[in-house]
């Protein structure tokens, strides 16, 4: 689980919905959200985080870090919350084909492996 600093102001700007700049910043802002803002998790709410994320920054490294992100903040929130998280893998399900055909087109600009 990433730790993001206190006092220099990002805990509160993540915290009020300010975009993620790196996967540590999204995994601390959905946790935040499970612990702190939820009764019953919002999907809508959870991929807004996702989605300004990878806005305007798509590369195998964004999809990746995102990905990784999301599974494992869904593992720390069952552990330390109790609380089932498999929302956020169903919504790391759903980008799915966008990975796919960002791949695709990645296949067609530089060949397959």
């Amino acid at each position: 689980m990433p730790y993001i600093k206190s006092g220099d102001g990002r805990r509160e700007k993540l915290q009020n919905g300010e975009p993620a700049l790196t996967a540590g910043e999204l995994n601390y802002q959905i946790f935040y959200y499970f612990k702190y803002r939820c009764g019953v998790p919002d999907v809508v709410i959870i991929k807004d985080f996702v989605d300004q994320f990878l806005e305007g920054k798509i590369s195998y490294q964004r999809y990746n870090d995102m990905t990784g992100c999301l599974i494992r903040c869904a593992k720390e929130v069952e552990r330390r919350l109790g609380t089932n998280a498999h929302l956020l893998i169903e919504i790391m399900d759903s980008y799915d084909r966008e990975i796919a055909n960002y791949e695709d087109v990645k296949i067609r600009e530089n060949t397959d492996v």
